[in-house]
């Protein structure tokens, strides 16, 4: 087969891209042609983990001009590529874009994935919180009135993209009740639900579970208005004098790592250890690590979670999102707070494992062999059982 990603920004460091660069080279490790078409490329030294043998190809801004649509048509009959898979669905310009490039080209199906939640995104929380924090009535309703305009352009997008791809993969089979719910779509056939795999190096010791420290990890962007970081840490500010063997552990950067390394040194909270961004796999701290807590209000899947469990580490998340219920068993491999986000729930569940030892390497056991649930094999399977459908 010949197969095209469409990306935004390519290479680069983003959960997207990683996901890209893992199933491209599945792909063309099993004997198929692949191609990826981004119109920007960052981070190149990221390049050395790509296959050689995939092609790289440059659009440019705007998406949707007709340089690019003449360029993307081009490769396209040139190695007739039978599947585009548009890893940038949202809004609706790259699916206008392979739609008018791939005009009267049977042979090409466009398939779109949506990397997110169906009913939400970053804007409309951003849009929730102005509302909460607005001042006065006509503030209020400003806010309430970007927010209804927001949903509508979202909605608008999904709407046309979903009539305007041959199929349409959501992360999740728990986000399709929300995705019919949201975008009032009747027909849902061309709709698929498949999970991101883990893209780090695999756990093959089963007995890591046994070797833990006692430490508290945080993978991701150090970012208020969506991970909601500074959660993790109040959490540990109730927690760090009762526990002086334990430790806060957090790996990443972004926007709010400075405030948030202030909130520590002015309340003097102590043990939280700042890593900041990490190239290299984070592997080293998971097999460390005995919890692993994410409390965002926003998530599409959470690829962290399940690579933190793949090396025991067990999972302490807020259900902002329906596709955690598909990663966790509750209380068995982890534990899944309730809406709407207790700082009290989050610190029950917290000393829970760290109180009972027995119980801390049972889950991490179990943490380590529900992750398999979505080691690369599986998800390929679904892959290709979607391109055979679409033939």
């Amino acid at each position: 087969m010949n197969i095209l990603f469409l990306i935004g920004v390519y290479p680069g460091f983003g959960g997207t891209e990683k996901i890209t660069t893992v199933l491209a080279n599945s792909f063309s490790k099993d004997g198929n042609n692949v191609h990826i078409v981004s119109f920007k490329q960052a981070n190149l030294e990221v390049l050395d983990e790509l296959d050689p043998t995939i092609q790289l190809h440059t659009l440019s801004y705007p998406v949707y001009s007709k340089d690019n649509i003449k360029l993307l048509r081009k490769i396209v009959i040139d190695n007739h590529i039978e599947f585009i898979i548009n890893q940038w669905c949202l809004p609706f310009f790259t699916t206008l874009l392979c739609k008018k490039s791939c005009k009267g080209l049977d042979f090409c199906k466009i398939i779109s994935v949506l990397h997110g939640v169906p009913d939400n995104s970053k804007k409309v929380i951003i849009a929730k919180d102005k509302i909460k924090k607005a001042s006065n009535f006509i503030s209020k309703n400003i806010a309430r009135t970007r927010l209804n305009i927001y949903n509508l352009i979202i909605k608008y997008s999904i709407r046309y993209v979903y009539k305007n791809s041959d199929s349409y993969v959501l992360l999740s089979p728990s986000f399709i009740d929300s995705f019919k719910a949201y975008t009032s779509i009747k027909k849902t056939n061309k709709l698929y639900a498949i999970g991101n795999p883990i893209t780090i190096s695999i756990n093959e010791d089963l007995e890591v579970y046994k070797q833990k420290k006692k430490q508290i990890l945080y993978v991701g962007r150090l970012d208020n208005e969506n991970k909601r970081v500074i959660r993790i840490i109040k959490a540990w500010e109730e927690l760090y004098l009762k526990y002086p063997d334990w430790k806060l552990v957090l790996v990443g950067d972004g926007p709010d790592r400075k405030s948030l390394e202030e909130y520590v040194n002015t309340k003097q909270i102590k043990r939280v250890d700042f890593k900041g961004f990490v190239k290299e796999e984070p592997t080293s701290f998971y097999k460390d690590a005995s919890i692993l807590m994410l409390t965002s209000d926003l998530e599409g899947f959470g690829l962290v979670i399940v690579e933190g469990m793949n090396y025991g580490v067990i999972p302490i998340v807020y259900g902002s999102y329906s596709a955690v219920y598909d990663i966790i068993t509750n209380q068995k491999d982890g534990f899944i707070t309730h809406t709407p986000y207790s700082n009290k729930e989050t610190i029950n569940c917290l000393e829970k494992i760290i109180n009972d030892e027995s119980l801390r390497l049972k889950m991490s056991y179990n943490a380590i062999k529900k992750s398999q649930d979505f080691l690369l094999d599986s998800i390929l399977d679904k892959w290709y059982k979607l391109f055979k459908n679409n033939i």
